[in-house]
């Protein structure tokens, strides 16, 4: 559609509400590739929270990298504790993960972080929804 003052095609995307696993392209002979898997969340009292901790903690350490290290040092220092944050864990993962997207090691450890950023995505509750398309999952 073009519009009467402009000099090409309206390429303008409104949309009301939400949009989940999709990809919306506009301009000329563009292409997209989405991949995203549906996440069955865990009943928070299902979840053992320090196992899915310790399991994120291995995946970050064997990045190699000193900032994905840290984050892990602070998911472990959380599964220690008596009563660990939910605030702190869906920070730090968010933080984390969206850093550790831009690693070469991202794409081999994804599948291996999936599951544990599900379970912890259960056990957070809404806050870690947030979490789930980091690592390619929807609700």
């Amino acid at each position: 559609m073009t519009r009467p003052d402009s000099p090409g095609p309206n390429r303008s995307v409104q949309i009301s509400g939400n949009v989940t696993g999709g990809a919306v392209v506009v301009g000329d002979s563009n292409t997209v590739s989405v991949q995203v898997q549906q996440a069955t969340l865990p009943a928070p009292d299902a979840v053992d929270i320090r196992a899915e901790l310790q399991a994120l903690q291995a995946v970050l350490v064997s990045l190699n990298d000193p900032v994905a290290s840290g984050v892990a040092q602070k998911l472990a220092e959380e599964a220690h504790k008596p009563e660990p944050s939910k605030d702190v864990i869906a920070t730090t993962l968010e933080t984390g993960l969206t850093y550790t997207k831009t690693l070469s090691g991202f794409a081999e450890a994804i599948d291996k972080l999936r599951p544990h950023v599900e379970a912890t995505a259960g056990w957070l509750g809404k806050q870690g929804h947030k979490l789930l398309p980091l690592v390619g999952l929807v609700l």
